[in-house]
């Protein structure tokens, strides 16, 4: 179902002072297309930031909800919209992973979708259960070569940012760990909470306070570089795992075809509403940072990204024959 939040002008005079003269192209609302039920990141974001694009663009912002098929309903939905620069599709890691898994969507990626800009790269957090005894990704390794299949970790359905993670330490720790599957993360949580399962990969802002309070154990950010906020917590890279990095990224596209300059025009309200404290407050209070990158590097780290994940996913759990 089609959830519907559409924040009229009365929300401009609450918003904060515009952020540019430029004239917007028409009058028509912004529409974002978000490939997840309300409540989740990619409903969250387009929520923060409409009130200052509002008052940038002069027009009202629509955030749709088109759940399914791992984000593809609403990535078809932005593919086959008018090339306008009004519908705008707010997608994650699964935009790289998506060309694997669902080969004939009904659109080509990158015919019919037109990159705008990097918001936000939230870190994943590889985290153990209270009593689990590792304290580090090493930890883990040593523990599951020398008993096999002994160490359990929760995993979200094939291609979300927690299977990845998953599979990462699975391949490139070169070990066998046993594969416990749920619907997200969030029903993990008992599980890994009460030791009944050892291990799982999430998003640093639905982990970090559990680590805080001392409910679950961080044993490694899955990155090169250690989280802005959480200093304190190592890297996959210095556990000498460089390649085990993956971030739970959220970006924006519109529909290929799009005039480059509504593109650029885009772009630079993104850039200019990412670069504001209070934007950037209002991701960290919820563990997430922002992270831009302009439409040519979006395209770039797109089709990184893609063939990364591209072999893992051909190399994972779910491509090989069972034992």
């Amino acid at each position: 179902m089609i959830v519907r939040a559409l924040l009229f002008a009365s929300l401009v005079c609450t918003a904060p002072a515009a952020l540019g003269a430029e004239p917007w192209p028409g009058t028509e609302p912004l529409r974002f297309e978000a490939g997840s039920a309300a409540g989740g990141i990619l409903d969250l974001v387009p929520r923060v930031l409409s009130p200052y694009l509002t008052a940038s663009l002069g027009v009202p912002v629509v955030v749709e909800n088109r759940p399914g098929a791992g984000g593809n309903i609403a990535a078809a939905f932005v593919a086959r919209a008018k090339p306008d620069g009004h519908t705008l599709l707010i997608t994650g890691s699964n935009q790289a992973v998506n060309p694997t898994l669902l080969p004939n969507p009904g659109f080509d990626y990158e015919r019919d979708l037109a990159p705008v800009s990097m918001l936000l790269l939230p870190k994943m957090l590889l985290v153990a259960a209270p009593a689990f005894p590792a304290k580090t990704i090493t930890d883990v390794i040593e523990m599951a070569k020398q008993k096999p299949n002994s160490v359990s970790i929760a995993s979200s359905p094939i291609g979300t940012p927690n299977y990845l993670g998953a599979e990462m330490l699975v391949q490139y720790g070169n070990i066998k760990l046993t594969v416990v599957p749920y619907d997200g993360i969030a029903q993990a949580m008992p599980d890994l909470i009460a030791n009944r399962v050892d291990l799982a990969v999430g998003t640093m802002s639905s982990l970090l306070a559990l680590v805080r309070s001392r409910t679950l154990k961080a044993l490694a950010v899955l990155s090169t570089q250690r989280s802005t906020l959480a200093p304190d917590i190592p890297t996959s890279a210095e556990a000498g795992l460089p390649a085990m990095q993956i971030e739970g990224w959220i970006c924006i596209m519109t529909t290929g075809g799009t005039p480059a300059a509504i593109v650029a025009r885009l772009d630079r309200e993104f850039a200019k509403v990412l670069s504001m404290p209070a934007v950037r407050d209002a991701f960290a209070k919820r563990g997430i940072e922002t992270f831009y990158m302009n439409s040519q590097q979006l395209r770039k780290f797109l089709r990184s990204e893609a063939a990364r994940f591209s072999s893992l996913i051909k190399h994972s759990r779910a491509a090989r024959p069972p034992p």
